[in-house]
Order: C-alpha cells, then structure tokens, then sequence
C-alpha cells in the first residue's frame, strides 16, 4: 500500500491542477418574488421600452408634441417589457408619472387614459377634476392604474399605452403646444409598478482542495443591467460576505458570477449560502438562501485562487472598465517626406484584462462557442501543454503581438474591445509604413485582474498643406459598456521644419483641452480630457506643413529679423529725435513674440508684426526733433549759427540779407543781416 501511496498522492495533485468547469450541478432558485419597481421609459413613441435603470436614459428626451386641439383618441406613445418575468403579482395601484410642458397658452384641458396589458387582462386609469387640467409651464402628469393580481407566463409582454381623448388649450398664442417628454436625463417619466423582475439562482458549490467556488445566476429581463446597476446586492457564505470581485460568464441569456470562498476546514461540511438584491433605492431588499453540503481537503497549497472558467467571461459587468489612453506623436521630415510616429498606449484592468488574459491562455482553442476575436488568433507555436494552464505564456504572449501586427488586429480591437483602431491611429492600416502592437502584463502572468498594457506603435507618411483628421472618438457605441471612463492623454511634437498647423479639437472634450505652444525649435500640443464617456464624440485635426512660412524654425526666424529690421530703421529715423514715445512702444515686441510662442496662425502672426513696425515708423515720422542735436545733414561749407532760444546750429545756406530763417531745432524764426 505505501508503495502506491506517492502516486495516490500525485494523481491528487494532478486532478486538482486541471481547470474547474463551469458549474454544471443543479442550480437552487432562492430569490426573488414580485416587489415593487420604477420602470422609466425609453425609446421612440412607437417602439418604446421600459427599464428599472436611470443609468440607460438618453442625453436627449424623446417627445411627443401637440399643436392643436383634438376631439377624438390620440395614442401618444407605447412602451413594453418584451418579454416580461414569469411570476405571480399582487393586486395594487400602479402610478404613470409622465413630463409635460405647455407653451403659449394658459394651460391644457385634458382628457387622457393609461392602459396596461399583462397576462392578456387590460387595466386602464385616467384623469380626473384632480389632475385634468395642465398648467402653463413644465410640470408631471400623474395618473393611477388599479391592476388586479395575477400571474405572468413566460413569453408575455408588458404593455403600456397613453392615450390623449381630447385636449383644449386654454387662451391660446401664437404656436401653442403641449409636449409630453420622457427616456432623458432631465425627464424621467415612469411607472410604478409590482411585478417580478429578478431571480437568484446558486449553483452547487464546486471544491478545488480547500477553495470553494461559489456560482450565483442573475436571471432577469433585464440582462446584465440586472446585476451591473442594482442598487445594491451581495453573496454570503456562512454570514461572511464574499467581498472580491467575481468571475462573471454567460449563463445562457444571463450571467454567472463565481467568487473564490477558502474553506476554514477539510472533510465533509454543510456551508449555507444567502444572497439579497436591492434593484432600486428605496425599494424592498429581495432575498434568500439555502445550505448545500461539501467535502474539501487539504492540498497544501496556500489557496487563495481565482475560478477560472471553461466558458469564455464576459468583457464587462455591465459598468465597464476604466481605459487609460497615452499617446505620443512626433511630426518630422524624413527623405524629404513628412512623417507621423505615433505610441499609443493602452491600459486597462478589471474585466477587459481578465478576458484578454483568458483569451490568451486558449489560444489555438477548438471551443466553437469562443467569440470572434479569440477565434481568429491561431494557435501558431502554442502547444497544448501551454493552453489552459492558468498563465499567459511568453509564447502566448508572442504570438498574439505576430498576429495582431496585421489587419487581424480590427477585428479584434472592434469586437473584443470595443475601439475602433483605425479611428484611434487616424489611419488606415493598409497605408501605414510600420504598424505594430504590445502587450505588457505589468509583472502577472496569471489569468487574474491584474492590468494590462497594449502599445501601439505606427508610421505614416503625411500628405503636406493637405488637412487631415489625425484623431476621432474610438470608442464603440455599444449597447453593453465595455469603457466606464476613458482618460485621453496626448503629446505632440514637432520638428522645426514642420508644423500642424490650425490644430484643434472639438466635440465632447471641452474647449480647453487643447494647449498649443510655438518655438524656434518646434511645436508642442497637449491634449488632455478625463473622464470621457463610452457615447462621446470629438475630431482632431490639422494642416502638416513644412512650407517655410508655417515652420516653428522658419516663422520664428522670419518674425526676429522683422522686428530687428524694424527697430534698425526707426532707430535710424529718430538718430536726431526724441524717442520717448517709441521705446514706450517696444512693448510690442514681447506682444508679437507671445503670439508666435502661442502658436497663433502664421498669417496673424506675420499681421501682428507688420502692424507693429508701421506703428513704429508712424511714430519715428511724428516725432520732434531732440533739443540741442545736430543736423545730421548739415552742410559744413556754408556758415552755421545757433539759435539762442534752444541752440540747435542752424546752415545759412544764401547771401541775401537780411534774411530770415525759420530754426531746424525749435521753430523760431532768426533774422540774419550781415
């Protein structure tokens, strides 16, 4: 018996090494009956929905506006649940709470009904003396619904109709109207309603030595939104709660969270196991538990894993991840062509690196319920005994940089990352002279949350005097968010023989995210934004130029010899003047320099110094000449005399006498006699 006990132990060893399938055992509905729920609605009047989540209102309201009054049923809008939750409800009063605005009339006489359809039963509510009559201005149409209770089957829909019977306006203007207004962030309009709408589902509980992976299903109409932006919910295992953040994988239409549980003890244990939601703030906190039975043992690792499963995870929790965007660009001129590096990086933790890192461990997998973007890196050089062992292998590592250094990398970045590459490097890829991308696991070659770092270097060439769009809003606009806030970071240079001449950018960054610096020795743009949302939309753009009067190096050269220029010839021109009022105006120099360093268009550039030197020679012009100075082109050969009012030597230039001669100094007429 001793002989085989080493490989008892080693086949132990093995077992538990090889990666956990996802929970296949039974699953314990333990949650949750019908509460009560806002529904906020959404979407065009025709095609509306409805949803427990404010998160997924719309910048801009949708509305239904009514011109002119009307004696016969209007439907104004429809919104559903398709499909509803199957459960059973209890009779109560549903409350339509809908945002109005009359304008250009004293108010609105109103006739109007809500009609709700569940379970093939129509219940309808409408106005009354109490709220019939629409004041002038913005305010909330509220009506109640008296619904019976009742059971939902599957495959139902809930159905919510308003209609208008009649309307009046009172003391109508020019353009009355009423607008009914819902599905944005500034008009929330809602139902209430006592309805199921989530169920927790936990899996049998599966052992890996002395950790416990604990699965809960959140199974709701509303997806992942469920479990992504309920006000609040948590698992306990014994009372403690699982703090740690889970591994979520698709359950079907639903998601599957796994958290990591460490046993206090080895050998058979019943453990019990409570979940709670709270889908809204205010609402009933839903829960339920059951107690399941397990055997662990000790292994002798120190535990502490993380679940990894056999199905693909999700990319995101339904939030998203933060991205981190840094990138460096660098305008030169190479071979007498205008040439664009760039260096972006990348980076990114939580639930886009864990299945980036998942992915990377099944490379060359044959698993047909991969997604496209892990199905299209082959395997290359990964062996079997590289894949699924729970790290990212440098050779995993290298062939995922070889494949996506092509076009594979679209794709990739498209589907699985939600960013559109080539909106990012302002290119298309194709036309590119080097493209490459990265990674770095920042030290952690487990499959974890741990960040990653994706570098993407590229090289084009520019066409010069040409405007060109040099970045745009990346970002997917999905309906699940895989970026909860993207920071931009930008660095630009150039050389002094280049320029991006008339750099801005607009859309949702801001106006003072761009700061654009000028020197002799190039230019230096900083574009910063933070906390830039998945649905944002912003343009980049700019002239490369290496015309010589665009050029940092050039223009800046150009604008000192004016200047210097300008201050010689004035300077020239008042040799013999007073010169008080020119030196007060040497304050323009730093004016026009400050121009030129803030990157002003060469064109007002080049304005602001001619207008400044003209001022300059205007003033030479004008001013008088200095008390006690000479004539610079005084004639020696004639005979001189100084005026005795202020001295200036004054050229009798004629023999007639007498004679009289206005002074070159002051004015003063001399009167010459011999």
């Amino acid at each position: 018996m001793r002989t085989f006990r080493p490989l008892i132990l080693c086949a132990i060893l093995l077992l538990a090494s090889l990666p956990t399938d996802n929970v296949s055992a039974d699953s314990v509905e333990i949650c949750c009956d019908s509460s009560p729920v806002e529904l906020f609605f959404l979407g065009a009047a025709g095609s509306g929905t409805m949803t427990p989540f404010d998160v997924e209102l719309e910048a801009d309201s949708q509305e239904v506006v009514i011109s002119d009054a009307i004696a016969q049923e209007k439907e104004i809008a429809t919104w559903r649940i398709n499909p509803a939750w199957t459960g059973s409800y209890p009779s109560s009063t549903w409350e339509f709470k809908m945002d109005y605005e009359v304008e250009n009339a004293g108010g609105a006489q109103i006739n109007a009904s809500v009609t709700v359809e569940i379970s093939g039963e129509t219940y309808v509510g409408t106005t009354d003396q109490s709220n019939s009559f629409l004041a002038s201005g913005a305010d909330t149409l509220v009506i109640d619904i008296d619904v019976d209770s009742g059971a939902i089957p599957s495959s139902t829909d809930i159905i919510v109709t308003f209609e208008a019977q009649t309307v009046v306006f009172s003391v109508p203007g020019t353009d009355a109207g009423l607008a009914f207004k819902w599905g944005g962030e500034e008009h929330k309009s809602l139902i209430t309603a006592d309805i199921p709408v989530v169920d927790i589902l936990i899996d049998e509980p599966v052992t890996e030595g002395m950790d416990v992976y604990i699965s809960a299903i959140i199974a709701s109409p509303f997806g992942q939104m469920t479990s992504a932006h309920s006000n609040s919910w948590e698992v306990r295992v014994n009372g403690a709660t699982l703090n740690d953040d889970p591994i979520q994988t698709r359950s079907g239409e639903y998601v599957r969270l796994t958290w990591t549980w460490r046993a206090p003890s080895d050998g058979e244990q019943q453990i019990s196991v409570e979940a709670s939601i709270q889908i809204q703030a205010g609402t009933p906190t839903l829960s339920g538990g059951t107690v399941f039975t397990i055997t662990t043992y000790d292994d002798g690792s120190s535990g502490g894993g993380i679940f990894y499963p056999t199905e693909e995870p999700v990319r995101t929790d339904g939030e998203g991840s933060p991205l981190e965007v840094t990138m460096e660009m660098k305008l030169d001129k190479t071979d007498g062509y205008l040439t664009l590096e760039r260096e972006i990086q990348l980076d990114f933790g939580q639930y886009l690196a864990y299945w980036m890192r998942w992915g990377l461990d099944n490379i060359g997998s044959d698993d047909p319920q991969l997604s496209t973007p892990l199905k299209i890196i082959k395997a290359g050089m990964v062996s079997e005994d590289d894949r699924r062992n729970r790290m990212v292998d440098e050779i995993e590592e290298t062939e995922f940089e070889n494949q996506l250094s092509t076009p594979t990398a679209i794709t990739y970045m498209y589907e699985g990352m939600g960013i559109e590459l080539e909106e990012l490097i302002g290119s298309d890829v194709q036309s590119l002279e080097r493209f490459s991308i990265a990674l770095d696991l920042n030290g952690e070659r487990k499959v974890t949350y741990h960040p990653i770092t994706m570098t993407i270097t590229t090289l084009e060439i520019l066409e010069p005097d040409k405007q060109a769009t040099l970045l745009r809003n990346f970002i997917v606009s999905e309906t699940s968010t895989v970026w909860s806030n993207i920071n931009l970071n930008i660095n630009i240079e150039t050389g002094m023989r280049t320029s991006l001449t008339g750099a801005e950018i607009k859309g949702d960054v801001g106006e003072n995210a761009i700061s654009y610096k000028r020197t002799p020795f190039g230019e230096s743009i900083t574009i910063s934004a933070d906390g830039l949302k998945q649905s944002d939309s912003f343009v980049f753009t700019a002239m490369p130029t290496d015309n010589i009067i665009n050029t940092p190096g050039s223009l800046s050269l150009i604008t000192i010899i004016s200047l210097a220029a300008g201050i010689f010839v004035v300077l020239k021109m008042t040799k013999t003047k007073r010169r008080s009022a020119l030196w007060f105006e040497m304050v323009l120099v730093p004016i026009v320099l400050a121009a030129l360093y803030l990157a002003t268009e060469p064109f007002t550039v080049g304005v602001i110094t001619a207008t400044t030197i003209t001022i300059w020679i205007i003033t030479a012009v004008a001013s008088p000449t200095r008390k006690g100075a000479f004539i610079a082109n005084r004639v020696s050969d004639y005979p001189v005399i100084e005026c005795p009012n202020c001295g200036t030597p004054n050229s009798i230039t004629t023999t007639e006498r007498p004679f009289r001669l206005p002074c070159q100094g002051c004015g003063r007429v001399l009167k010459i006699v011999e």
